[in-house]
């Protein structure tokens, strides 16, 4: 049965999905457009990244680059200092908190634009085109349907996918990198491998330290790089023209990575930091990465991207000390190598078979739980979520060579098989990393939320003025 018809259906109310929601309340007041933001839980506005309740875990972004909106910088250090005056711009808080801050952004917006948002639990198992341009029907797990004739899609990172098939024994000692409340039920004193050495990796470290303090921990990567630091007098990103030091677009990956490193040890003997480099080519990386063609995309995303992204994401100074500390004491050990094999040993261990890097020999571990922190993926494939599947079945969306995500516009419009536009499809999220490669942070994200909501705003302006002179005519 068809429970309502709406203007706009969101679904997906992360960082993304709320973000647009608010934006759109903004782009269409004095309209009357009704709004639905659809997500598979009552927690809006968290998503993976801020779901959970140990304020032990940072952001790793300080205050004063959190803001949901671009045109107030200080909005999250506001509210933040509601809580402690001695808050301020350079002070990384806690992603629990940051959270608290998305679902106030939410309500304040629905309260200065009264019934027009409405929040609904559940989760889309199907979008379907109307015939004839009448918009979409959005099929829910529950088997109910909502019309509309805008539908944003505002999915978010789709959960790690485990390197290896497991077979139901070896599967049942994987935890998965959010899983919290399983990892701390983990008997204390035991030793754990952590599969991935990113930012998750290095949050589950710390959890499972104050929580599980285990005898032993690996973390193992293919290339075993952590992030890097921030300082601890953080400079926001400045505004700045296309890096001079830079040719033009549309050039081998190599030349970049040369050109870059070069202008980074050029500034360091004037004494610049080398963040602030990458800082001021932040906003132009977009422009970069939409210019290199397929076969040099792929070459970066194999050699260059795990170097980029642990300088380029880095951890809060406080995290980076913590971790330091753990290693030089032995706590933790990370390995740089390869997963060949888990096999069950016996009633609570695992035999974790590892290919260390640049050595021939093989590496065994004896372990009590593995967590897996492989990194959250965008490759849309057989194993994703049903909603993503049924579009690239239906040819309404088309993965990106890269698997990093979805094709669309310059108007976040998404394209077909055809490589048309789809009327009415759109996407915001960090699947848009297959057109920007900046796209999963939240200064960026917030930017792509309001981009989209002006132009769908236009759009139903638009759509709304045609329908007015064809019932005139």
């Amino acid at each position: 049965m068809v429970s309502g018809s709406t203007s706009v259906v969101i679904v997906g109310g992360g960082l993304s999905g709320t973000l647009a929601a608010i934006n759109l309340l903004r782009s269409t007041a004095g309209q009357n457009i009704s709004i639905t933001l659809l997500n598979p839980t009552p927690a809006f506005g968290r998503g993976l990244a801020y779901g959970s309740a140990d304020d032990h875990l940072l952001l790793n972004v300080p205050a004063g680059s959190m803001s949901a909106f671009a045109d107030q910088s200080s909005h999250f250090t506001a509210f933040c200092q509601r809580i402690d005056v001695s808050i301020s711009a350079t002070t990384f808080m806690p992603r629990h908190l940051y959270g608290c801050y998305l679902e106030h952004c939410l309500s304040e917006a629905m309260a200065a634009y009264p019934g027009r948002l409405h929040l609904m639990v559940g989760e889309a198992h199907g979008v379907l085109p109307v015939a004839d341009g009448g918009g979409f029907m959005i099929k829910l797990l529950s088997g109910q349907y909502l019309a509309s004739t805008h539908v944003v899609l505002a999915l978010g990172h789709q959960r790690s996918r485990f390197p290896l098939p497991l077979g139901p024994v070896e599967h049942a000692s994987v935890i998965e990198a959010w899983d919290f409340e399983r990892m701390s039920r983990l008997p204390s004193g035991v030793p754990l491998l952590i599969l991935g050495t990113g930012h998750t990796a290095v949050d589950v470290l710390f959890h499972l330290e104050r929580r599980v303090h285990p005898s032993t921990v690996w973390m193992a990567s293919r290339r075993g790089l952590v992030p890097q630091a921030h300082r601890l007098n953080v400079v926001p990103p400045a505004a700045s023209a296309y890096p001079a030091y830079l040719c033009e677009p549309s050039l081998r990956t190599r030349t970049i990575v040369r050109q870059v490193r070069q202008e980074v040890v050029r500034a360091a003997q004037e004494g610049c930091d080398w963040r602030d480099k990458l800082n001021e080519l932040r906003a132009h990386t977009p422009r970069l990465w939409q210019a290199l063609p397929l076969i040099e995309r792929q070459r970066f995303l194999r050699h260059v991207a795990a170097f980029w992204d642990i300088h380029r994401h880095r951890l809060a100074p406080s995290a980076a000390e913590q971790l330091g500390a753990l290693i030089k004491a032995g706590a933790v050990q990370v390995l740089a190598a390869r997963l060949l094999e888990v096999k069950n040993t016996s009633e609570d261990r695992q035999a974790v078979k590892l290919k260390l890097r640049n050595q021939t020999s093989m590496h065994t571990l004896n372990v009590a739980a593995i967590i897996n922190c492989t990194g959250s993926s965008t490759r849309i494939g057989p194993d994703s979520q049903p909603l993503l599947k049924q579009l690239v079945k239906d040819g309404l969306v088309v993965p990106d060579p890269c698997d990093l995500g979805l094709q669309v516009n310059d108007r976040l419009q998404v394209i077909n098989a055809e490589g048309s536009v789809v009327q009415g499809l759109w996407y915001v999220g960090p699947m848009l990393k297959a057109r920007d490669w900046e796209a999963t942070a939240a200064p960026e994200l917030r930017a792509h939320a309001q981009r989209l909501a002006e132009n769908l705003a236009t759009a139903i302006v638009n759509c709304s003025q045609s329908s007015l002179k064809l019932d005139i005519a």
